[in-house]
């Protein structure tokens, strides 16, 4: 019996569009990953991108970075136009630009770098080899968490109604597990940590490319999180303070060309700083069986908040 494919190969699948020209692309399937919700997540156009930019290289070449802009509002529903530039193509690197549109208007632009990984320069044997460990959860799994622990967890910090996009209950794309919370009055000591995997084994078919697009998709999950967590006072309980919050850039470096979103890896994410109305936060995925950093993620958002609530 064929297995059928994991939801989250659906959600960061494209399709090409040959009517609108060369390396062209839409979403392959509805986006509508949330009811009642009418911005389109930052997720499904990181991960999307991806997926369109690979479509233009050789199977041999993986993604190994991703840097790009959020420039205007989506609309959950709406096509998006993936257009890929092959930007440059070199024997070891190759370079995409994706511009993507919706209705007419530029709302997101990235710039991808693939990796030949079957030439000499990519042999392990000639390369500096080394990572940042992994955190230590003091031996916890993952399998012993609650389900339905996460939900928990971020019912309780984001009230309802409150302008912030959650992960709803009925979301089927990742399974998450936390482990702590560490508070402390200086919001960069804020760390959080837990587990995450996709909860369907992907298909038998779909390679490296499906696992590191999937990855591209995690990478912009709640990725804001640790700047509302590390601030209680400011943003209020529920984070009912927060006027406004938008992502401007999205920064991710792909370590392992072989990780797999549908085993359990670590996360570990935290804030550095935060002024001027933007912040900056960082995340870390570790493959657990292997103790492996297999992706680094900064962002940088706007958060605004009411103005009785800044002067506190």
């Amino acid at each position: 019996m064929m297995q059928s494919p994991a939801y989250i190969e659906s959600v960061i699948a494209v399709k090409p569009s040959p009517d609108l020209g060369r390396d062209v692309f839409t979403n392959a399937n509805p986006l509508n990953l949330q009811a009642g919700v009418r911005s389109l997540r930052g997720s499904i156009l990181v991960s999307q991108a991806i997926s369109a930019a690979k479509a233009t290289v050789p199977e041999s070449c993986q993604v190994t970075s991703s840097q790009s802009s959020f420039l205007n509002a989506t609309i959950a529903h709406e096509k998006l136009v993936y257009r890929v530039e092959r930007t440059h193509d070199g024997r070891r690197f190759a370079t995409r630009t994706v511009r993507v549109e919706q209705n007419g208007t530029l709302v997101y632009l990235a710039t991808l770098s693939f990796q030949n990984y079957d030439s000499a320069a990519s042999k392990e044997s000639d390369a500096l080899t080394y990572g940042l460990p992994m955190p230590d959860l003091d031996g916890a799994d993952p399998e012993e968490v609650d389900k339905d622990a996460f939900q928990a967890l971020q019912s309780g910090m984001v009230a309802k109604g409150a302008s912030i996009t959650q992960i709803s209950a009925d979301d089927k794309s990742l399974d998450w597990r936390p482990h702590a919370l560490d508070m402390a009055n200086d919001p960069s000591e804020f760390r959080l940590r837990g587990w995450v995997r996709s909860p369907t084994r992907l298909s038998a078919d779909a390679g490296p490319a499906a696992h590191l697009a999937a990855f591209g998709f995690l990478s912009d999950e709640m990725s804001v999180g640790p700047a509302l967590a590390a601030n209680p006072v400011q943003v209020g309980r529920g984070f009912k303070n927060v006027a406004l919050l938008a992502s401007l850039t999205h920064n991710v470096s792909f370590h392992e060309p072989n990780a797999r979103i549908d085993d359990w890896v670590v996360l570990e994410r935290d804030t550095a700083w935060g002024a001027h109305g933007r912040v900056l936060t960082s995340q870390r995925f570790w493959d657990m069986k292997t103790g492996r950093l297999v992706m680094t993620v900064s962002q940088e958002a706007l958060i605004l908040l009411k103005p009785k609530a800044a002067k506190i």
